[in-house]
């Protein structure tokens, strides 16, 4: 994933999340941030697969 691919991604789960809590206004930085954990986690956890599918150790 490049970078336009990560904001994009960030782009989308921030705004699922805001969607989530009802649309509140001013929370657009800690929704943000909380998409940013959450794709570092999701890219993280795919490198992973991928070292153990190819058998590297971690």
């Amino acid at each position: 994933m490049d970078e336009q691919q990560r904001t994009a991604r960030i782009r989308e789960l921030a705004r699922e999340i805001w969607q989530a809590e009802g649309r509140p206004d001013g929370e657009s930085l800690r929704h943000w941030a909380m998409a940013e954990r959450l794709v570092d986690a999701e890219l993280q956890a795919e490198r992973e697969n991928v070292e153990h599918a190819a058998g590297t150790p971690r």
